[in-house]
């Protein structure tokens, strides 16, 4: 059977008719990429970040693609095509005198899902952590998950206000939670505790107060040293919470 295509021009409008039974051309498959540079050394300067040795922007400290992230900010996803892709980061601090890949890895992405990755470094040896975002939302409730990238901090566990988040416990070093459901709050304090080694007195280590909103998806971020070897104080530890959905 003949399929026709009716183009009408009227009145400085232009109609299209088409037959039921044609069909538009299927979406190509597209995953979702986002990227944190996690490690406090590149406070003030950039890491090129590189998708198949192709550069995929620059990335400083605590930068996800929005800028400096601070304690609050939002997703910034890219598309990207699915498959198999060799990532990079390059140091860039010496630029234009020097510019060398610091870490590489090969990830797989699957169409129609949301991964961050995250540089980060294990005490002078840089990695590369990645996570699978997607999670459906809860219409009456927030969901927060906490990543650990501070390098010279042990585990830790999660309070909001006073009351712990059994789900997010004695998370260590690169450790990836998953999501909590959290009730919602116009500034509940997160607060990230851990046990003194020797008392095993319970402590704070850092606390923010940050929006929590109902149906809302949130990472929280731990980064930093305890104590930075160069005694900077931009790269002690602090928390970083990014809105994901």
């Amino acid at each position: 059977m003949k399929k026709y295509l009716l183009l009408v021009f009227t009145a400085g409008w232009l109609l299209i008719s088409c037959k039921k039974d044609s069909e538009l051309p299927a979406a190509p498959p597209l995953a979702y990429l986002m990227v944190y540079n996690g490690v406090p050394d590149f406070y003030g300067a950039n890491s090129m970040v590189l998708v198949n040795n192709a550069p995929y922007g620059p990335r400083s400290y605590n930068d996800n693609g929005n800028g400096l992230v601070g304690a609050f900010n939002f997703s910034k996803y890219t598309y990207t095509d699915t498959g198999i892709f060799k990532i990079g980061f390059t140091d860039t601090t010496n630029l234009p005198l020097n510019a060398h890949k610091i870490s590489e890895t090969l990830l797989k992405f699957e169409d129609q899902q949301h991964y961050t990755l995250y540089l980060l470094d294990s005490l002078g040896f840089y990695e590369i952590l990645y996570t699978r975002d997607d999670v459906k939302p809860d219409p009456d409730h927030a969901k927060i998950r906490l990543v650990h990238l501070s390098p010279d901090m042990g585990a830790v566990y999660v309070k909001i206000d006073t009351t712990a988040i059994n789900t997010i416990s004695h998370l260590a070093f690169r450790g990836v939670s998953d999501y909590a459901t959290v009730s919602p709050g116009p500034k509940p304090a997160i607060r990230i505790m851990y046990r003194d080694d020797i008392t095993g007195e319970e402590r704070t280590l850092v606390r923010k107060s940050v929006p929590l909103e109902a149906g809302k998806c949130y990472t929280v971020i731990l980064r930093g040293y305890r104590q930075p070897r160069d005694g900077n104080v931009n790269k002690t530890i602090n928390l970083s919470t990014i809105t994901n959905f």
